[in-house]
């Protein structure tokens, strides 16, 4: 479980994010949601404790955590897939998915693995600028999902890639997510999903948390303009 209590958080002057209390259960797929400079992106890193500057409190299975070098981190399973992806330059794709992996299995065979599961088993031995944006984004989501982390974030996860394959991917996350049954966190634009019955949805403007709850509940009470607006264009 993770929760936020009493959270501030100011970059600029003009811009202030705050959460008065969020909780987000084990095992739960999360889609955030809201206009470009809301805060989504803001609260992605303030569950992973990359934020600075900060007031409250963060915690994350029952411990409190005070920053990105609080020595407690490290005893907690949390992957956080970024836009910019963070590729390595000098490790093929392979590489990328061996040196995440533990020591202590098959690397080789676990990373074809793994490759094979988004489509890029072929081009195990390219680096990343001999790859298409979407190669990229599909071999940053192995390489997170390799580890089976509990807590598995994601920023625009499909933001280079068209909607098929976009859908694709989300099958496969789903799958995955039942299978080693992480909590799933995610921003995105494509709302391939937001319907189910099972997604939390959260909707951030303006720095702060308008509403949380399922496609149902946000659609027949939608809270705010850009929320009534969201829903007539999803619907």
């Amino acid at each position: 479980m993770i929760t936020l209590n009493n959270y501030t958080f100011n970059k600029y002057k003009n811009y202030h994010f705050r959460v008065n209390k969020l909780q987000i259960n084990e095992g739960e797929h999360i889609f955030i949601v809201g206009p470009s400079g809301s805060g989504k992106t803001t609260l992605l890193r303030s569950l992973c404790a990359l934020e600075t500057k900060i007031d409250g409190e963060l915690v994350i299975d029952g411990i409190s955590i005070k920053g990105s070098n609080d020595k407690n981190l490290k005893k907690i399973s949390l992957m956080l897939l970024t836009q910019d992806l963070g590729l390595w330059p000098h490790l093929s794709a392979q590489g990328h998915i061996s040196f995440a992996l533990s020591s202590g299995k098959s690397i080789k065979e676990d990373a074809s693995q793994w490759l094979g599961l988004v489509g890029l088993e072929h081009k195990k031995d390219s680096k990343p600028n001999e790859l298409s944006g979407g190669e990229q984004q599909r071999l940053a989501l192995a390489r997170a999902l390799c580890v089976q982390p509990k807590y598995l974030l994601m920023d625009e996860p499909f933001a280079n890639i068209d909607l098929v394959l976009a859908n694709e991917l989300l099958e496969m996350i789903n799958l995955q997510q039942k299978i080693q049954k992480f909590t799933l966190i995610k921003t995105t634009h494509h709302y391939l999903g937001v319907k189910d019955d099972k997604t939390i949805i959260i909707v951030i403007n303006d720095g702060k948390i308008i509403q949380k709850g399922t496609w149902m509940e946000i659609k027949d009470n939608p809270k705010g303009m850009w929320t009534k607006k969201w829903v007539e264009l999803v619907s």
